[in-house]
């Protein structure tokens, strides 16, 4: 028992390094934008058509991806997408054409698709249902800590190579060695008994029946409400600066803390209670009330400097509430009926719909602002939080009352 406790805990951290990593490779302008045009002498046009291929690619082909790793064992699936991810990453190194480029985009999705899938269907199997607010609170925290580590490494590798014309080589070089060790160790240490119903092989009919739970749908509407108001909260870093006249150095350690620290404090305690009340459906909608009422508040707050302390205290509240939200709405499956069995068709439906508010948010935002002002425009976005707060609240009431009911018929 002790033995096979131990290689469960090393599987998790394996897990969590893995899901903290796979997206910096095709999110790589995040951070290193100047660089990457630089290095693969493309035009910011370019660069923006990589970032829109990948997304693209990646919608058109989460469902079916997420049905076929619901047929395939979910080890191999993991080993697969970073082994992939690895190989695919040593290639870019290499900085080919643009239109190899492309193709690099579009197998970076595919691969991506099959580790998003498999890994949630693998925390979901290591928490079990008695543990799945902690599980997935612990895995969202821990997630953060990996990729910000990851991160400074490979700002450490850019800088060294910073005299030669491809300075970018050295984050891609160390990210593909860090896939390529992770798909390895997993292949190795990953339990090949780590299976839920092993022995029973889905058919079209059960993959119809996800499609009809109402479930599905609930926990999507539920994510792409609360990540409609994460993407908008995100314009707080321009409100800093534009409306309050923080300093940029101020504010950019505040965005660190906000992206970083708060979700390893705000994810890993809203998935403990949500485990003390047994209802993660129960903490969201606490915790997004709490979201309402901080949003009302720097809506009705004076553009003034001499706010600028209380408006950063309400921003990483804010941001601790926000990763709570997130850390635990993926185990909402769990209390809604989805069968672990189906896990990864359902977060390929969930993530769909849900991830959505990617491909029209920032340009809804980034209009109110240049048609307004930045006072104006950040009383709009922060109605339009409001808005969708109260919407995700009223969908969590629905999904309480849906367990409730659920319960009921078990008893």
């Amino acid at each position: 028992m002790a033995e096979s406790r131990k290689r469960q805990t090393s599987v998790f951290i394996l897990l969590i390094l893995a899901a903290g990593t796979v997206y910096k490779v095709p999110y790589l302008k995040s951070v290193f934008y100047d660089q990457l045009v630089a290095s693969l002498d493309i035009t910011n046009t370019q660069l923006g058509i990589l970032s829109s291929f990948y997304a693209g690619v990646k919608m058109l082909i989460y469902i079916p991806c997420g049905i076929i790793a619901d047929r395939l064992d979910t080890k191999k699936c993991l080993v697969f997408s970073l082994l992939g991810e690895g190989i695919l990453t040593g290639v870019y190194a290499l900085l080919p054409s643009f239109g190899i480029l492309e193709l690099i985009q579009a197998l970076l999705a595919l691969v991506n698709v099959f580790f998003w899938t498999s890994f949630i269907k693998s925390i979901r199997i290591l928490g079990k249902n008695m543990a799945q607010g902690k599980i997935f609170g612990l895995s969202e925290g821990f997630r953060g800590i990996t990729g910000s580590i990851a991160t400074f490494i490979a700002l450490k590798c850019v800088s060294m190579m910073a005299e030669t014309a491809h300075s970018i080589r050295g984050a891609l070089l160390f990210y593909g060695a860090l896939y390529l060790v992770t798909g390895i160790l997993i292949l190795f240490l990953y339990p090949d008994d780590m299976e839920e119903d092993a022995d029973h092989h889905q058919t079209w009919a059960d993959y119809v029946a996800v499609f009809k739970k109402p479930a599905i749908w609930m926990v999507s509407l539920l994510i792409f409400t609360t990540y409609s108001m994460q993407v908008a909260f995100e314009y707080t870093t321009t409100y800093m600066t534009q409306v309050l006249g923080i300093a940029a150095v101020t504010v950019g350690t505040i965005a660190t803390i906000r992206d970083n620290i708060c979700g390893v404090i705000g994810a890993p305690l809203a998935g403990a209670y949500a485990d003390r009340v047994k209802s993660s459906t129960k903490v969201i909608s606490w915790l997004i009330v709490v979201e309402i009422v901080l949003s009302i508040v720097l809506f009705l707050s004076p553009e003034t400097p001499k706010i600028a302390y209380a408006a950063m205290g309400f921003v990483l509240v804010f941001s601790v509430v926000l990763h709570g939200v997130r850390g635990v709405y993926y185990s909402t499956m769990s209390e809604t009926g989805i069968p672990v069995s189906m896990t990864a068709t359902a977060t390929a439906v969930v993530a769909v719909l849900g991830y959505t508010p990617d491909m029209f948010m920032s340009l809804w935002c980034g209009h109110i602002l240049d048609a307004y002002g930045y006072e104006a425009g950040f009383k709009k976005i922060f109605a339009i939080i409001v808005i969708f707060g109260i919407i995700a609240w009223g969908i969590s009431l629905v999904m309480r009352s849906y367990q409730k009911r659920l319960l009921a018929k078990q008893k």
